[in-house]
């Protein structure tokens, strides 16, 4: 049945869609020899759509289509000349109709989905499937490097030459190039910031290889099972293991590995070490919520041996008390007499606990190594 100029095309609650101008037939296809809207292809009919649209100067964007797809599309808007009215209002209603149905939606094929899925399923399987489907199928290379953390992509413009990372930083959004310029280091981020200036004659497909071979770079890189370094969970190891059987294994490491073994040393804290790296401010605020049995038992324990370093500990700490509190605890000490070794490490592992605790939540700050010895020698 014919339309008249009365009738309204559009399902109801729907705003009608502007329509293109008429424009002089010039060859090629016209609306005289196309078949009726339901039967047009669905390409020719996606042509009649964009061409609705940017009529109307709404930017649509095409480019995020195959490029296959995209020479289709320009040839069918190149071939149509006059399209009728009712085939424009057709194809717009039939459009909108499929449109108000849609629940979901995921265009951006494979490279998308494990896109979204980082971190949500195994790192290893999304890895295995971008090598499966080859670099080709990455869609979008620069986005993967837009969306890596700070360091990852610093460690990563280091290894390439400064016209390599320059085109990073121009492929960026300002403020994360601006940001990771900010964090290198000086005569570097000067050499790219030159380099820069020699962009202006890369070719897009360069530009496609460079993030195609960069995105393979990151698909390259095998996960590892542990987060924290080996000397990091050697050092929590023995922090919670006795002093003997750690001193033990240190000197073990030193003849197996001196550099390792340094490392590990750095990573482990002990009641040792309290007098070096505590702020003295902070002393009360440790022993605050270590119950007085433990401090009692850590103290007595600790000064055994008045030449340890858990003897200056000792003495560390109490002379950040008031007189008054550190007369009693003395006192309490004394009384105390001899302290099983058992229970005196166990005293003092509350003590540096209840320390590693409020410094991992940043309620004090502990002294750096680096720290120390400008101190040592200032001193």
């Amino acid at each position: 049945m014919p339309m008249t100029a009365m009738e309204n095309p559009l399902p109801d609650g729907l705003p009608s869609l502007p329509l293109p101008p008429p424009l002089p037939p010039m060859g090629g296809m016209t609306s005289d020899n196309l078949p009726a809207a339901p039967s047009l292809p669905q390409s020719q009919k996606a042509a009649i759509l964009v061409r609705l649209l940017l009529n109307e100067d709404i930017k649509l964007p095409l480019q995020d289509l195959p490029e296959p797809c995209q020479v289709l599309l320009t040839e069918h808007m190149a071939s149509m000349r006059i399209v009728k009215r009712e085939i424009s209002r057709d194809v717009a209603k039939e459009f909108l109709r499929e449109l108000v149905t849609i629940g979901l939606t995921n265009s951006r094929g494979l490279e998308g989905a494990l896109t979204d899925l980082e971190g949500v399923i195994n790192e290893s399987t999304i890895q295995k499937m971008r090598r499966e489907i080859g670099l080709k199928a990455i869609s979008d290379p620069w986005l993967r490097l837009e969306r890596l953390d700070n360091d990852e992509l610093r460690t990563m413009l280091m290894c390439e030459s400064n016209e390599i990372a320059a085109v990073v930083l121009s492929k960026l959004s300002v403020p994360r190039a601006a940001e990771l310029l900010s964090s290198l280091p000086g005569d570097i981020a000067r050499k790219i910031t030159w380099a820069m200036s020699m962009t202006g004659t890369v070719s897009p497909d360069a530009i496609e290889r460079i993030g195609l071979s960069l995105a393979s770079q990151l698909d390259s890189h095998t996960p590892v099972a542990f987060e924290e370094a080996a000397e990091n969970r050697v050092g929590a190891i023995l922090n919670q293991a006795k002093a003997a059987v750690r001193d033990d294994l240190l000197e073990s490491l030193e003849v197996e590995d001196k550099e390792f073994a340094k490392e590990v040393r750095k990573s482990i804290f002990t009641f040792a070490h309290i007098a070096t790296r505590l702020d003295p401010a902070d002393v009360t605020k440790v022993l605050r919520d270590v119950e007085t049995g433990a401090q009692i038992d850590a103290f007595a324990f600790a000064a055994t041996d008045t030449e340890s370093d858990n003897a200056a500990t000792v003495n560390f700490m109490l002379g950040q008390m008031s007189s008054r509190l550190a007369d009693s605890l003395r006192e309490d000490m004394e009384a105390r007499g001899e302290v099983k070794e058992e229970i005196g490490e166990a005293a003092m592992g509350k003590i540096v606990a209840e320390l590693r605790r409020m410094a991992d939540a940043d309620e004090i700050v502990l002294l750096e190594e680096e720290e120390e010895e400008e101190e040592a020698e200032n001193a």
